[in-house]
């Protein structure tokens, strides 16, 4: 397996659809419309003609009332790419997917707790934080309560506030993190790096040799952060939605 079928292949199990649809090679993902993410066509190993995919993806997702989204890495190869923008599919949130050594990296986090499982204490603040309404944040709430693998939830603290989350999910190799962000009244003194080198340490615990991740290319604040802390990128992927 080439690392980016990998890396996919651990994206998805740590985040999870709620329905997942094979067909030809590609794989057709079902969350109840919560992120592209979880609600795109991604290809794994493609077997048939594009216009055949589509057409099936298309049908697919028009059932479940859902808009078709294809979510195209290096995998899809290029011509999936290039008839869905001559049949109107607009192209959005280029996205980097970063990788790191793990190492022996030590966070002061004296003031990040994290938990195993998913408390309401962080759903709470982190559906504020990111202005979730209610439905978003259950459907959140249903996604990560699905991951399989051991999970980290992490929590920072700053004179008694609650200013920070995000979590970790490890896996074989390999640990990804997601859902990272710091309250905008916090960012910039150093908060963001010590929550993702406390992430990474707990991967290291559950025997992780690569922490892995996904920013998009116009986030340059986190790419800025990311990079510094030694992340590469291994490849891009970018999503086309019919407009």
């Amino acid at each position: 397996m080439t690392v980016i079928s990998a890396l996919e292949a651990c994206a998805f199990n740590a985040w999870p659809a709620r329905q997942t649809v094979f067909y030809e090679g590609w794989i057709l993902r079902l969350a109840n419309g919560y992120t592209k993410r979880a609600n795109s066509a991604n290809a794994w190993q493609p077997t048939a003609s594009f216009d055949a995919v589509r057409s099936y993806v298309e049908a697919l997702y028009q059932r479940q009332g859902l808009p078709t989204i294809f979510r195209l890495t290096p995998l899809a190869g290029d011509e999936p790419d290039r008839q869905l923008e001559a049949a109107g599919y607009q192209q959005v949130d280029p996205t980097e997917v970063m990788t790191l050594p793990v190492g022996n990296r030590r966070a002061n986090g004296d003031t990040i707790i994290l938990e195993p499982m998913r408390s309401s204490t962080w759903s709470d603040g982190f559906a504020l934080l990111n202005g979730l309404d209610a439905i978003h944040r259950q459907q959140h709430n249903a996604l990560l309560d699905t991951i399989a693998w051991p999970v980290a939830y992490a929590t920072v603290y700053e004179e008694g506030q609650l200013i920070g989350y995000g979590l970790a999910v490890a896996e074989g190799d390999w640990v990804g993190l997601f859902d990272v962000v710091v309250a905008p009244a916090w960012r910039g003194r150093g908060h963001g790096r010590q929550l993702v080198k406390k992430l990474i340490e707990w991967g290291k615990t559950q025997g992780a040799r690569q922490a892995y991740l996904q920013v998009t290319c116009s986030n340059s604040a986190a790419l800025a952060l990311y990079r510094s802390l030694g992340f590469e990128t291994r490849y891009r992927y970018h999503y086309r939605v019919l407009s």
